[in-house]
């Protein structure tokens, strides 16, 4: 009922886009300060440029790509209900299921020390020229290599359980997030072409939002959305 009553969160941020469009071409006619109109020759050009390479470029949409695929594993191989039904104790584990549960922690924390070696260990492979983590390769590929542990445990329980057979069942699992969250990736777009539409015009500006500021709340958005999908969206 109260996905029925409310309007969905895509066709929230395209009403807002249009209202950007709206405002900047007011704006534009009475002589709004550093406001330019997205509903001009040279806004309408920006659009067809922008709207691709812009979406490919927003922040946090490569990390949530990456990350889709070992949530996804997560998900589609059980081991993440499993870990709900030992949280909230609402049923007993069989012997598969723990012997699976164990090899996959047990794999886990292999990767995990892996990594502690890589970061403070003797060998500077994957550290910053001076040593360091800040801006080095491991801290750039952080979003890599959780995916890659999730999706390293999942795949060792989903065998284990015999749920995974051949590489198709695999295949499956890599794409499961996708698939659950696809509304998701979909809303995402109409969010970044709202905030894309709102600097070009130069409106965030007018209203005193700073470069700072816009990616907060560009931030903010994209974290209330995920727990709209998390616990509104079924």
């Amino acid at each position: 009922m109260m996905n029925r009553r409310f309007l969905h969160p895509a066709t929230v941020f395209f009403l807002l886009t249009l209202l950007v469009a709206f405002l900047s071409w007011v704006g534009s006619i009475y002589g709004w300060r550093d406001v330019q109109s997205l509903l001009s020759a040279e806004g309408l050009r920006w659009q067809l440029r922008n709207a691709v390479p812009g979406f490919l470029q927003a922040p946090f949409l490569g990390d949530l790509l990456i990350l889709a695929f070992g949530l996804g594993l997560w998900m589609h191989s059980g081991l993440g209900a499993l870990c709900v039904r030992l949280f909230m104790r609402h049923s007993r584990l069989s012997r598969k299921e723990k012997r699976a549960f164990y090899w996959s922690l047990t794999v886990g924390g292999i990767f995990l020390a892996g990594c502690m070696v890589l970061a403070w260990g003797p060998w500077s492979l994957v550290r910053s020229i001076t040593g360091g983590l800040q801006h080095s390769p491991l801290a750039e590929g952080c979003t890599y290599l959780v995916s890659l542990g999730l999706g390293v445990m999942a795949l060792v329980y989903g065998y284990a359980v015999d749920y995974y057979h051949t590489d198709r069942d695999l295949v499956r699992g890599l794409s499961y997030a996708f698939v659950r969250f696809s509304g998701f990736f979909i809303t995402l777009f109409f969010i970044v072409q709202f905030f894309s539409s709102l600097h070009y015009s130069g409106l965030d500006a007018f209203v005193g939002l700073n470069a700072a500021a816009l990616r907060v709340c560009y931030a903010g958005c994209v974290l209330l959305l995920l727990v709209y999908w998390r616990f509104v969206d079924k």
